[in-house]
This record gives structure tokens, sequence and C-alpha cells, in this order.
């Protein structure tokens, strides 16, 4: 009778483990691993058994924790006492359409074991999510041009995940900075960017705006010299000819759940900075949602002393977005 009370209270419980095969995937790739459940003092009767895919986004120091997807693995069974061991397979598909990891998104596992009328016993396992390899790309060829990403890069915005580049060295062009947004379409994948350029005797900073297109033709394997010279030959051709550059008009592509939607689907590729749809659509909007109530409205406007508003701060042209700063 005891030996229960004290499961029952946690002491003495069974205990779950998830082990993962590694700790670092691809979005779309299979999570494979097992779980491993041990017997306590006592037999416990389980409801179910299942794993949930949590992200953190640090938001102006603050952190923001939504639920992703919870993966349910087994359910209606019992846990003898020791030396009990059950070990269950895992797998779990992962989305495309989430932010990847960096200094400001995080990803984390929580395994429970709902055990009736007990504590419930978890496990939680980090693991760090990479973009698609044809995505992945694009960041090697832009290394190829020795611009490497900035400490802040990835950090979230209401339109998707902003990745930023300095180069190392000239370059040919007065880059101070490079900044990007994802949008993968079947047939292309397109780049919002901002090019930052110093201007001018006293190195007065210009902004150019741009939609560039990269064909998925050159994202195969064996190309990377032919996309390396492609991104250096319209980067280059956007700093040194701006009325070369399209005008791209972006109003209304705020994710739904925002208070920048508009009701505008045209860019449902989008996502939190990778791949298809918008960061899994409700998901990129409850983390704004988040951040208005953790830190009020004005404090999301970009327009703030000291705050940049990130890449769609308006500045010299292009599309406007300095309503709606960085998270």
């Amino acid at each position: 009778m005891l030996k229960k009370l004290m499961a029952k209270l946690g002491i003495g419980a069974a205990t779950v483990d998830l082990q993962l095969d590694r700790d670092q995937w691809r979005l779309g790739e299979t999570m494979t691993g097992s779980i491993r459940i041990e017997g306590g003092e006592v037999e416990q009767r389980i409801h179910d058994l299942q794993v949930l895919l949590m992200m953190r986004a640090y938001v102006k120091g603050s952190a923001i924790t939504r639920p992703v997807q919870a993966i349910p693995v087994l359910s209606k069974f019992v846990v003898k006492a020791k030396p009990f061991v059950q070990e269950v397979p895992f797998q779990f598909t992962l989305p495309t359409d989430l932010a990847v990891s960096s200094h400001a998104v995080q990803y984390f596992l929580n395994t429970r074991l709902d055990v009736e009328q007990a504590l419930d016993p978890t496990d939680q396992d980090h693991v760090a999510l990479l973009p698609p390899r044809h995505i992945e790309k694009v960041f090697e060829a832009l290394e190829r041009l020795d611009l490497r990403q900035k400490p802040d890069s990835g950090k979230l915005t209401p339109y998707g995940q902003e990745f930023s580049f300095a180069p190392v060295r000239p370059i040919g062009i007065p880059l101070k900075e490079l900044e990007v947004i994802f949008f993968d379409a079947p047939d292309q994948l397109r780049l919002l960017m901002e090019l930052d350029l110093a201007a001018g005797f006293f190195g007065r900073e210009v902004e150019r705006k741009v939609e560039l297109t990269v064909p998925h033709d050159l994202l195969r394997e064996g190309m990377e010299q032919e996309l390396a010279r492609y991104l250096q030959e319209k980067i280059e051709s956007y700093a040194n000819n701006p009325q070369s550059i399209p005008y791209v008009s972006l109003a209304g592509y705020a994710p739904k759940g925002h208070k920048a939607y508009k009701g505008h689907s045209g860019m449902s590729g989008m996502i939190g900075g990778m791949a298809a749809g918008l960061m899994g659509g409700l998901l990129l909007g409850e983390m704004m949602e988040g951040a208005d109530e953790m830190l009020g409205a004005d404090d999301l406007s970009g327009g703030d002393e000291g705050d940049d508003g990130g890449f769609f701060d308006g500045g010299d042209g292009g599309f406007d977005f300095g309503d709606f700063g960085d998270l």
C-alpha cells in the first residue's frame, strides 16, 4: 500500500526516456529512435504515451514557448513493476514549414507517460532543426562569396525567419550587411533580400530591397559554383544599378492571426524562414500574439529608439513594413 501511494506521488514510479538516433534533423526528415520505459516499485496503468514537439522563441529578452505538434505513441497499457523494461519505437516526420534552430529559436521534445491517478513521468530532449538541403545550398553559396552569418542571424519577424550576413573581406561592392527571408515555391526559390550599402564620402548607409528568384535547377548537386556565381551577379547588379531592382509589394502577407494579416493567401509558400508554408501558419501568429501580450503592441512596432526594425523597416524604397518590426 505504501509503495502504491509513493508511486502516485512520483516516488518509485515508472520512468520514461526518449532516445533519438541523433540530435540534429532536417525539416521534412523522419526523426527516429525509441522510448525506453522502466517499471517502478509497483505496477501502473498508463492512459497514453505521447511526445510533444515544443518551440521556444526568444523575443527581446523574453522566452515564448509553444507546442508545435503532439505525437501520439501508445495508449491503454500497463507498466509492470521492476525489472520490467519496454522499448517502444518512435518516429515522426518533421513539418517543412518551421523555423530552423538559431540563437532565437530552440526546439525540444517533451515525452510524457500519462499514468492513471498519479504524477506523470516526463523526459525532455533538445533537438536542432536544420534547413532542407536545397535551402542550405544558398547558405553555402553565400559563404563561397565570403558572406558569413552574423551572431544574431535567424531571428523571427512577423514575415518569417530573417538571416543576416556580413562580408569577411571586401567583395567588390560596399556591402555592410545582407538580410534574407526565404520563400519556397514548386519551381523556384524566392529570396527577399535587403542590401545595406555604404554610400558617399561619409559611408552613409543605403538600403536596397529586392526579391530574387533562384531556379531549382541551380540548387541541384554539382551546381554549387553556378549558384554562387548567379547570386554574386544578382547582388552586384542590384547594388550597382538600383534602377534595375523590380518593385516588390508584399502588403497583406503577415501571418494569419497577427494584427497585420489582411487575408491574402498569395504568399502561402512563406515559412518561418524556410520551406513551404508559413511556419505552421497559425503557430507564427500565436508567437506574435504572445509577444504582443508580453511586451505590448508598441514594443513590436520597430520604431522605438535604438530598434532597427529588422528587414521590414522601410528605408530607401522597396517594400515597407515599418509598423511590424522584429519579434
